[in-house]
């Protein structure tokens, strides 16, 4: 005889078991022994129905052709995330969405139902079913042909979180309020950490990558200036899980740099209402946007190289200008890079 202890979920009380080895409950009834009252329950099998015979006329052939098998396309998204999205959907946090296994771009889908609306509404009134649409989430689990900038590729496994966002405006701190919507994202749920944000779109932790994006814009065809507002497609990759080897940089993830377990949805859900609060905040509040930004710019007072007017150059980093420009201090002056790569300056 040996002893096994289960928990009654019914009232908490802790019982003893005593059943012999081999025993199979299946077969006959078990007796289960309440060591504080010593009271025997005992627990019988449960009763099987009569389960019918297929007809004659089905062979094993054609059942199996009735039989939908899985696909890659039919592979089920994971559910937590499903259901923050149709939360938000339902509060009216986002109007539409488009949520995918896998996606080759989050970018080009999103870009493309942009293209899509703002043609149907060129051609009839005015202003309507695009920005109804807005602001639109697109997502996906698996994104195998992620674009960064300057021709990059990002491609996002099951573990990281690729999404872009459709919302409507283009403000010149556009950038510069995703960078810190990100960061702020991370440092909540993965406290205490602190990150770094590279000029123009890269948060970093622990000196090295771990996100980026890819903002782009379209500019309305209405003839209207009443609705031709531009939309911008926010794309956003996390390194949540694992890092990828880059061939011209390092990178880290969110739970290599910190240690911690972190999922994929508490990060979104985290991520989207202040994402969406940091670009309304370019309109109302620029100054608090900048502020976030240069509390955490890892390239001030650093020696850097970037282009300035087709013409590289090399300086010290001053920060950045109440535009979202980067300053760049040189022996002829102080310059000012407006977009580009900016890499720092190793001396020897």
């Amino acid at each position: 005889m040996r002893d096994i202890r289960v928990v009654s979920r019914r009232n908490d009380a802790e019982f003893g078991r005593r059943v012999s080895p081999g025993f199979d409950p299946s077969v006959r009834p078990i007796q289960i022994l309440n060591i504080e009252t010593d009271a025997t329950f005992v627990l019988r099998p449960p009763r099987i129905k009569n389960v019918r015979s297929p007809p004659a006329s089905m062979n094993r052939t054609s059942s199996c052709q009735n039989l939908i098998m899985p696909t890659e396309d039919s592979k089920p998204v994971d559910e937590s995330i499903r259901r923050l999205i149709d939360r938000w959907v339902t509060s009216g946090e986002i109007a539409s969405k488009d949520y995918q296994p896998t996606m080759t771009s989050t970018n080009s889908v999103a870009g493309q139902w942009v293209q899509s609306h703002r043609d149907k509404d060129s051609s009839t009134s005015p202003g309507s079913t695009l920005v109804i649409g807005l602001p639109r989430l697109v997502i996906a689990d698996v994104q195998t042909q992620g674009r960064g900038r300057l021709g990059r590729t990002w491609d996002a496994q099951s573990d990281g979180l690729a999404f872009s966002i459709v919302m409507k405006g283009c403000h010149e701190l556009l950038s510069i309020a995703v960078g810190v919507a990100i960061a702020e994202a991370i440092e909540h749920v993965a406290a205490p950490v602190r990150c770094g944000l590279k000029w123009p779109n890269d948060v970093w932790m622990s000196g090295v990558k771990v996100a980026g994006t890819l903002i782009e814009r379209f500019d309305s065809s209405v003839a209207d200036r009443d609705h031709s507002t531009p939309v911008a497609v926010i794309g956003i990759g996390i390194n949540v899980g694992s890092s990828p080897t880059l061939e011209d940089a390092e990178a880290t993830s969110v739970q290599e740099a910190t240690g911690k377990w972190v999922t994929r949805a508490a990060l979104l859900e985290e991520l989207v209402p202040a994402l969406i609060e940091q670009v309304t905040r370019c309109e109302s509040d620029s100054g608090g946007v900048l502020d976030a930004f240069r509390r955490r710019c890892v390239l001030t007072g650093e020696m850097i190289r970037c282009s300035i007017d087709g013409q590289s150059v090399e300086g010290r980093c001053e920060g950045i200008n109440e535009h979202g420009e980067m300053r760049v201090r040189t022996i002829a002056g102080e310059s000012v890079c407006r977009s580009g790569e900016v890499n720092r300056v190793r001396r020897v």
